[in-house]
């Protein structure tokens, strides 16, 4: 299974293609680590659902529970967001270390879970560490996913992005539950898992308290005390969301409103003019 893992995935990992900074693209991204040199990365942060997999070398993760982790070459492992440690890319005996790094945005990780169930979304206990198996069902979906995303011409983004979902589908499948976010590292963070999970629902301030068994008054000083608020919140989820069924689902402009919870289309559309800079009509299809 190794030696086929990486006979069929070396050719997308060839050159070094580390993404640049700046915001990331919302849509899903495949690309390459290469190192020749031992190399140690201080407080790195997961922002996005990552699956990395080492085709060469050795890599090296300390969270914060200051437990070190070693995936050898061959292996893979499944970093959700917000994942915050340390890591070293060991090259080892063959000289050059390599992986490859497939993430997914946080609306594909959101529908996955929407329609098979929304347990990882949930606060729950870190896993015993951060290992995905890479079975024949996973690894085939891994290869269709990075020849579609490197096609040439490319795919039809919703093409792209099936052949995506199929590679969280199969992980979920087995058995990874922290495909979403896993543990909050503050209450702004547990509201945004909350109400990513159902966008649509006309949530307040007394239900949210309500679902995170706080006082009203407790959630507002806390959120106060990140610089935040529950109305905030609330609209950039609901933002993103209907970016995604705008521009990935060519859904109707009324249809969205709905789905994220807007009764009155001016109300909506003047939130993602204020979020995006354009009406809602000019998202879609992009």
């Amino acid at each position: 299974m190794v030696s086929d893992l990486l006979a069929r995935l070396s050719r997308f990992a060839a050159r070094d293609l580390r993404p640049g900074g700046g915001d990331r693209p919302h849509r899903p991204e495949l690309w390459s680590f290469v190192a020749h040199d031992r190399e140690r990365l201080a407080d790195v942060r997961i922002g996005r659902t990552a699956l990395i997999m080492v085709l060469e070398g050795a890599k090296d993760l300390t969270d914060g529970s200051g437990i070190t982790r070693r995936f050898s070459t061959g292996t893979a492992m499944l970093l959700p967001p917000g994942w915050c440690g340390s890591v070293v890319n060991d090259p080892g005996d063959s000289g050059r270390y390599r992986a490859l790094v497939l993430e997914f945005p946080a609306e594909m990780v959101r529908r996955l879970l929407r329609a098979h169930g929304t347990e990882g979304l949930t606060p729950r206990a870190r896993p015993r560490d951060w290992h995905v198996t890479l079975t024949a069902a996973l690894t085939d979906a891994i290869q269709h996913a990075a020849a579609g995303l490197t096609a040439d011409p490319p795919l039809p983004p919703r093409l792209a992005d099936h052949r995506c979902m199929e590679v969280l589908l199969a992980m979920l499948e087995d058995g990874v539950w922290w495909l979403g976010p896993v543990a909050p590292t503050g209450t702004a963070d547990a509201v945004r898992q909350l109400l990513r999970t159902q966008p649509e629902r006309p949530w307040s301030a007394a239900l949210v308290a309500g679902a995170l068994n706080l006082s009203a008054g407790t959630l507002r000083r806390r959120l106060a005390e990140e610089s935040f608020s529950v109305r905030r919140i609330l609209t950039e989820e609901r933002v993103a969301h209907a970016r995604d069924l705008l521009e990935r689902e060519g859904l109707s402009v009324q249809e969205a409103a709905e789905a994220c919870g807007y009764a009155n289309r001016s109300h909506f559309a003047r939130r993602i003019r204020a979020a995006v800079g354009v009406n809602p009509s000019e998202l879609r299809g992009r």
